[in-house]
């Protein structure tokens, strides 16, 4: 695949661009319930127009990521955020609920194809050994996003709601406009042959799934209940805006530390820490009696899990291999969705048998998941650490012409001189919550 001419050039307008799409994505967020509620939508559908988003998200993540594979992580991500802006667009016209569910649902597929192609594009711009740092700078980027879109969001809608809409669709377009001046990557819109064969190191993908699904089950329920949550500690609306905002910071502000913590030490244990942290943070959350000490556990909770977002996509990559980043970031999503959907749906339930009850038992399914990741992970060895001296993802020259003598395994080998050739089968190179846009 041919690498951008500028790769710290590229890697910055990929960050740029996510943090660009994650801001208009979220600012629609404040505003979209109360603008089908105006239009006299009820609130049941509004649950489905919004459930909608997750369902479709699903659905489509693992599809989109071989997708990516095949017609190429940068293509992918183009076509995802143009889809995002159009259906965005589609809020304005009105018309009957089914056409807002449908718009939501294309925005869930929009946005879970952006998400898995904008990771898995990673590959394609660093080296090997740096893939927790530039995850972290990914995840810097999302969480920074996260806090200006709410809040930009709030404001554009006291002028005009309207103006929520168009300015989220502008985002995604400007994103995609981002892309093309600075990735430069319109040589890969089509892999040459069809994607590698699907050969996964199943000793770290299965460890790095489980990671996912108890990290989405406790998302899903954050989305159903954290609200109700705060309102039972009696706090305002603007005390809930700021435990989400104040949750996002010391994520944004850490990323880099983070990343770094990720290409340095063991990617499981972190992952498997920053997982155990969260879950006891969430089995604490309903015992503290006012909205302010879950404001402030809220930031506390951020900065102990902040290095697990990079070391379980690092991880990921190990995992798959970097020709099959995009498989390997839908099948990841898909996980973290599906478990997201279901902490969701029950969450609300448990919810009204006992405040505690969600929480404490989310918090509980993932500290098995916790529990179980050594046995899982076992005879993953030293495949699970950070690259010291892998060949870098991005070449700085054009390659050297590649060697065709035959060595030992009987067939022409393609390895450039001074690196390495194609992995064996034994051989892999190596993806916490993201909430719905």
């Amino acid at each position: 695949m041919p690498a951008p001419r500028r790769p710290r050039l590229a890697l910055a307008g990929l960050v740029t661009a996510v943090a660009v799409e994650w801001a208009g994505a979220t600012a629609i967020l404040p505003v979209l319930p109360l603008l089908l509620r105006h239009r006299g939508v009820t609130v049941g559908w509004i649950g489905v127009a919004m459930a909608a988003f997750l369902g479709a998200s699903f659905l489509a993540q693992y599809p989109l990521g071989r997708m990516a594979d095949r017609i190429g992580r940068y293509r992918l991500l183009e076509l995802s955020l143009l889809g995002y802006a159009a259906a965005t667009l589609g809020f304005l016209w009105g018309g009957p609920v089914i056409l807002a569910i449908a718009c939501r649902a294309v925005q869930g597929v929009a946005a879970g194809g952006a998400d898995v192609a904008a990771q898995a594009l990673v590959v394609d711009l660093v080296p090997a050994r740096r893939h927790g740092r530039a995850y972290g700078m990914l995840s810097g980027a999302q969480m920074g996003g996260m806090v200006v879109g709410p809040i930009t969001g709030s404001l554009l809608a006291g002028l005009a709601p309207p103006l929520v809409f168009v300015a989220g669709a502008g985002a995604a377009v400007a994103a995609a406009v981002v892309l093309r001046a600075t990735v430069r990557l319109p040589t890969t819109a089509r892999r040459p042959g069809p994607p590698p064969p699907w050969a996964p190191n199943w000793r770290l993908l299965r460890g790095v799934l489980a990671v996912a699904a108890g990290g989405g089950l406790m998302l899903g329920v954050y989305e159903a209940d954290w609200t109700l949550l705060m309102h039972s500690r009696g706090a305002s609306g603007w005390q809930i805006g700021l435990s989400f905002a104040l949750y996002a910071l010391p994520m944004a502000l850490l990323s880099w530390p983070a990343g770094w913590l990720a290409d340095t030490f063991d990617r499981r244990w972190l992952s498997g820490s920053a997982l155990a942290a969260a879950a006891a943070c969430a089995a604490v959350y309903p015992f503290l009696p006012s909205a302010s000490l879950l404001i402030i556990f809220s930031a506390v909770e951020a900065i102990l899990s902040a290095a697990g977002y990079p070391a379980t996509l690092a991880l990921l990559i190990r995992s798959t291999g970097v020709g099959a980043a995009g498989r390997g970031q839908g099948l990841y999503a898909s996980a973290q969705t599906g478990a997201a959907a279901v902490g969701a749906a029950l969450g609300g339930v448990l919810f009204a048998l006992g405040v505690p009850i969600p929480f404490v038992a989310s918090a509980a399914v993932a500290l098995g998941a916790v529990v179980a990741l050594p046995w899982l992970w076992r005879g993953a060895g030293a495949t699970a650490r950070p690259l010291t001296a892998a060949p870098d993802a991005v070449a700085a020259s054009p390659p050297a012409p590649p060697r065709t003598e035959p060595v030992g395994h009987g067939r022409p080998c393609t390895c450039r001189p001074g690196g390495t050739g194609p992995p064996s089968g034994g051989a892999r190179r190596q993806k916490a919550a993201t909430p719905a846009r």
